[in-house]
């Protein structure tokens, strides 16, 4: 591992070094996707065309990732809009390095990578999430986020350094009928409280051993995804209506995790595991705000509540990767999750029948950070395969994911499997097919993940073109 340290030393010595120069890379990317129930198309966003640009001058270094996102037009005959446009341009990433003696330092839109485990790490919450790549792996499925980084290299040690002055939420698929699974709710704007105080900052440790390497790490800021704080009820200037309004808002949450990576001859093992401190800080006078409809017909507030839900819980991931016989990749990942304490300012008894007395805030929970498949399944196990043929000119893959967790004595075993062939079509240029199936559970009804995604069952063709 000490070794290692010191390569990466060079490395930056190497650039500082360096001459002048820039570089360019990305790829044309087309979609097609078509359910497997009715040959429909399934019409969601793709990056059509990423461009990626990187000047080297000295000691400096200037990154950027650009990319163009593409969605078919719902009217493709112009009946209710004009515009030709069916694509935005996403600037995800644009930062400055400075490359120093001890390390480096970054500052810009970025995506930041935190953790021990591959995909799905606990701890890499620098990031908020762009769901409609939610099955993606690595960066492709993270917003960049503005910020200021820094590594810092000594021995055998890593120090890792984030700061950010703004809070990033999570791009959602609010109302979209084509995601594969729908939120519980979907507030409207007005009714989704922005943290006050929008700093984020944490601090990771790398220590490399003989064995491997350990990391533990902190960060602290505010959740990703929204979640319910509170309500109000509006009435008239005449009090003869009474209307609920339900308040929502980011939890602050603090993380603490700790990691493990363990590379053999045989195998790597990697583990991680992160404890989360959350609580909601508003209270009946800051939820209190005009309706978001009717505010001049609503006039007056006769009854608020603020949960102030202060609530514990944990994520766990355990990832093997090693190569089988006939050179057959393996990776396979338990992941973990579970609320440790829970609790909120219970509703008083009211007599107002828009308000429940029973209700219970922890019913909707969710965890607001952490991993993202903690959104389909508590408890899931993840299984990867994959081998070259043909001179690495064709590679098949298979991924398979189970909910493991058990929904009151019901094994959820909800699944979803997908297969898949690359074929090297010519230099630079691919050509893959995937087909991917779900499979939902009907003891759990239409609230369960998988039961809603059976649907999304589809065919994949996609062909891609690098520069």
């Amino acid at each position: 591992m000490i070794k290692r340290i010191c390569i990466q030393m060079l490395t930056v010595v190497a650039i500082i070094n360096a001459q002048p120069s820039t570089n360019y890379s990305g790829d044309v990317h087309f979609y097609h996707r078509i359910r497997m129930s009715d040959r429909t198309t399934i019409n969601l966003p793709f990056r059509i065309f990423t461009f990626t640009l990187d000047h080297q001058n000295g000691d400096y270094n200037i990154n950027s990732n650009l990319a163009m996102e593409y969605r078919l037009r719902e009217d493709t005959s112009f009946l209710t809009d004009t515009s030709p446009k069916d694509f935005i341009l996403d600037l995800r990433e644009l930062y400055v390095t400075r490359y120093t003696g001890f390390g480096e330092i970054r500052i810009g839109k970025q995506i930041h990578a935190w953790g021990s485990a591959d995909e799905n790490s606990p701890s890499d919450n620098l990031n908020a999430i762009d769901y409609y790549y939610l099955f993606f792996g690595g960066g492709d499925r993270k917003v960049g986020s503005f910020s200021l980084a820094a590594d810092v290299y000594w021995d055998s040690w890593k120090l890792g350094i984030f700061y950010s002055p703004i809070h990033p939420m999570n791009r959602l698929p609010l109302n979209d009928p084509v995601f594969p699974f729908q939120l519980p709710i979907t507030p409207r704007e007005k009714q989704v409280l922005s943290p006050e105080q929008q700093d984020e900052f944490g601090i990771s440790v790398q220590k490399s051993f003989n064995f491997g390497d350990i990391t533990g790490s902190y960060f602290k800021g505010h959740d990703r995804m929204y979640s319910l704080s509170g309500s109000n009820v509006f009435t008239n200037s005449f009090q003869t209506v009474t209307v609920l309004d339900t308040v929502f808002a980011y939890r602050e949450t603090e993380v603490f995790s700790i990691g493990l990576v363990v590379p053999t001859s045989l195998f790597t093992l990697r583990a991680e595991a992160s404890y989360f401190d959350t609580q909601d800080n508003n209270d009946s006078t800051s939820i209190k705000h005009e309706h978001h409809d009717f505010p001049t017909v609503y006039t007056d507030i006769i009854f608020t509540h603020a949960f102030e839900v202060k609530a514990e819980y944990y994520e766990t991931v355990l990832q093997l990767e090693t190569e089988l016989p006939f050179d057959i990749r393996f990776n396979a990942m338990f992941i973990k999750y579970d609320t440790l304490s829970y609790t909120s300012n219970a509703l008083p008894d009211v007599s107002l029948p828009l308000l429940a007395a029973d209700f219970d805030p922890s019913a909707v929970f969710f965890p607001g950070m952490g991993t993202p498949i903690v959104a389909l399944a508590k408890q899931a196990g993840i299984l990867t395969l994959d081998k070259n043929f043909m001179d690495d000119r064709l590679k098949l893959a298979f991924m398979g994911l189970l909910d493991m967790t058990d929904y009151n004595g019901i094994a959820g075993n909800g699944l979803m499997v997908e297969g898949s062939a690359t074929f090297e079509l010519m230099e630079s240029m691919d050509l893959k097919m995937m087909v991917a199936k779900f499979q939902g559970n009907s003891k759990l009804g239409d609230a369960y993940s998988f039961n809603n995604m059976e649907d999304f069952s589809h065919l994949r063709f996609e062909l891609q073109y690098f520069y």
